[in-house]
């Protein structure tokens, strides 16, 4: 090469490195779009993945608590499953029940029907459900989550009842009763003096923490009622708590009694209906607290052999569903192809004891709150972040403009000693595309950082979730935790670089339109 001769820049090595150095050489700019690029990855890394986390709780919880994987139902109940149509059963669901069993599923017969439950407190609307107490506990797991008493046995016109419904019927054993409470329901209840001094040795106090929840929403009214109120010790043994239950019990405390009409249909196929009012007397044996928040409310759980008279809905054998999952499935792990409607319905087919009339349908079918309430908060949620996103590489498309204007005079004498305009948009390019990988790095370092006590500990929300009652579409009572997800994680960092890379290529072109002697005179 002669002194009037042109340099060349021929090697690709040669023209990233130069992009690399000129993060050093403009430090200023460069720790300022670096750290917008790491507050937009790890923003977005942290909220994903509470949105993950909780959207998979809550599938795991509806699964797990609630519905099985499947049901089997008449398509006429499933039409209108919303209005508990009772007069829309089916029978013969046990050759169905022998047929999943053969193929390695558990199922368990259901009977829904509305009503009301009467105590002696008051009364409350009540979704029941007739259950088998030996099958039950094998699909699903809330009978196991008794916050006291314990479930109901086979053959007895007793009660499993949800916390909210207890609390308004004043069933149970109160976790928080107010002075009065406690002496006029617990203390009333106790037949001697040395029994009186065992409930009241139970409360104490109130936690302070309760009360700072209180100030916190500035509710003059319901502070003072709660600042009042009385707590079950936390160290209160289970055996303890057995002869509480069983001196209230003894009380009458428990004794309750159900309202329901049933709906029949003629069996002449004519589809005349009959309604008949029925009361049934029954006492409340525990109270179901569980992970999801569905079966804490206005639920009951009674055991479905005990009703099949003329004394209780003279089902005469009758379900209105048959809940299935796979036999020893995983309660972390959402329902696989196995357990799909197809695969099981296919198992009934082949064993001919699907009747006409009779389909599965998966759990998704059954949650349409959860779905919308899922769609609704990811949708906004993630609006934010996308708007997040914008915003922070508007910045830095200002700042490469800025940067690459500011460095026109340098572009031209790149141009004069011999680079074509492609090499200097790939050194511009690489430059950006450093920023966003360090960035990158440097924010899904921090948000996996803060995902792992999210991920462990989560966020306490049950002052919320119990002031929506419990029923706010996702299926979680308490602690919403947030999960990893990989993928997303890896392409998120990929998108930032690729998108801070692309944030060059405008102000480049830009300067690169200019002629080389316009720039070299550019002040």
């Amino acid at each position: 090469m002669t002194a009037a001769e042109p340099r060349r820049f021929s090697g690709l090595g040669e023209i990233v490195a130069m992009g690399v150095r000129n993060l050093g050489r403009h430090r200023v700019k460069t720790v300022i779009t670096t750290l917008a690029v790491t507050v937009s990855v790890m923003l977005y890394i942290v909220v994903d993945g509470w949105l993950y986390g909780f959207n998979l709780d809550s599938k795991r919880n509806i699964v797990s608590y609630e519905i099985g994987a499947a049901k089997v139902q008449s398509d006429a109940y499933f039409e209108k499953k919303d209005e508990l149509p009772m007069q829309e059963s089916f029978s013969a669901w046990e050759p169905m029940a022998k047929a999943l069993a053969a193929a390695g599923y558990d199922s368990a017969p259901r009977f829904a029907f509305p009503g009301t439950l009467y105590s002696r407190s008051g009364s409350a609307p009540i979704q029941f459900n007739a259950v088998d107490p030996v099958l039950e506990p094998r699909l699903l797991r809330y009978p196991a989550y008794l916050e006291a008493g314990r479930f109901p046995v086979p053959g007895k016109l007793e009660i499993a009842i949800g916390t909210m419904a207890a609390d308004k019927l004043r069933v149970g054993i109160p976790t928080r009763p107010t002075p009065e409470e406690l002496e006029e329901d617990l203390v009333g209840a106790a037949s001697t003096e040395g029994e009186a001094a065992f409930v009241r040795g139970l409360y104490g106090q109130a936690p302070v923490v309760a009360k700072k929840e209180l100030f916190a929403r500035n509710d003059a009214a319901t502070l003072a009622l709660e600042s009042r109120k009385l707590a079950l010790r936390a160290d209160a043994s289970k055996a303890d708590l057995e002869r509480l239950w069983a001196m209230l019990s003894a009380s009458g405390r428990m004794d309750v009694r159900v309202s329901t009409v049933i709906d029949s249909k003629a069996e002449n196929g004519s589809g005349k209906m009959t309604h008949v009012n029925q009361l049934i007397d029954a006492v409340v044996v525990g109270v179901v607290n569980s992970p999801n928040p569905k079966t804490n409310a206005n639920v009951a759980f009674m055991p479905i052999d005990s009703l099949q008279d003329e004394a209780g809905l003279m089902l005469g054998g009758k379900v209105t569903e048959l809940l299935v999952r796979r036999s020893g499935a995983n309660d972390a792990a959402l329902p696989g192809k196995d357990e799909s409607p197809g695969a099981i319905e296919a198992v009934l087919r082949g064993a001919r004891v699907l009747p006409e009339g009779i389909s599965v349908h998966g759990w998704q079918d059954y949650v349409p709150d959860y779905f919308a309430a899922s769609r609704g908060d990811e949708v906004s949620s993630r609006v934010m972040i996308i708007l997040l996103f914008l915003l922070s590489f508007i910045g830095i498309a200002n700042t490469m403009l800025m940067s690459i204007l500011e460095r026109t005079k340098e572009t031209g004498m790149l141009r004069a000693l011999g680079m074509t305009d492609g090499q200097v948009l790939l050194a511009y390019v690489v430059e950006a595309g450093c920023i966003g990988a360090i960035g990158s790095i440097v924010g899904t370092a921090l948000g996996c950082l803060i995902n792992i006590p999210m991920v462990a500990y989560g966020i306490d929300y049950s002052s919320i979730t119990k002031e929506v009652g419990g029923d706010f579409g996702y299926r979680i009572t308490s602690i919403f935790r947030s999960a990893w997800n990989p993928p997303v994680i890896a392409l998120c960092g990929v998108v930032a670089t690729a998108i801070c890379a692309a944030s060059a290529i405008l102000p480049s072109l830009r300067a690169l339109r200019m002629p080389v002697t316009d720039s070299l005179r550019f002040e």
